[in-house]
């Protein structure tokens, strides 16, 4: 008797139950109905230009394939020029600088001027950050501050980029 008690359980279980089981799991998806305006949008990554698109290729050209018939000439080319000038330290005239206080410090060497600089800068000091470095480059300029090239190419990247700070 219990043998046909389990079988039938299991009859129904596996019988029945699956179709009235997978009822319960099916599941309406609302995502599936929502309209992705990102899919409408102008996207300039898809633009794509090819480079290679503009190389002439003479055999393209030919409307005969015959190897003796006439070519036509390139098309011309119209490239712009790249400039090779050095880009100027700061794009701001010097009339649109921001005025900056002399001031004079003491450092016997171009190296402490470089860490007094990084202190002011750490401490977001811009202004004194724009002191020390000017200080630092006038003295080199004039002759009373000895310094190698590395740290004088280090001060003139400071200025510049403290004036773009203090922008």
């Amino acid at each position: 008797m219990n043998i046909q008690r389990l079988a039938a359980g299991f009859a129904i279980v596996f019988g029945v139950c699956p179709p009235v089981m997978s009822a319960n799991y099916e599941i309406d998806n609302p995502a599936a109905q929502i309209n992705n305006p990102a899919s409408k949008m102008y996207n300039p990554a898809s633009k794509t230009n090819n480079p290679a698109s503009t190389i002439y290729n003479p055999a393209s050209q030919m409307n005969n394939p015959s190897p003796i018939s006439p070519v036509k000439p390139p098309p011309p080319q119209t490239e712009e020029k790249k400039s090779t000038s050095r880009p100027k330290k700061s794009t701001l005239p010097l009339q649109a600088r921001p005025a900056i206080p002399q001031e004079s410090y003491n450092y016997k060497t171009a190296k402490q001027y470089i860490t007094a600089a990084k202190k002011a800068f750490i401490f977001d000091d811009y202004m004194e950050f724009m002191k020390i470095t000017e200080d630092a480059v006038r003295r080199i300029k004039s002759g009373t501050l000895k310094a190698s090239r590395k740290e004088k190419v280090r001060l003139e990247k400071y200025k510049a980029f403290g004036y773009g700070l203090l922008e």
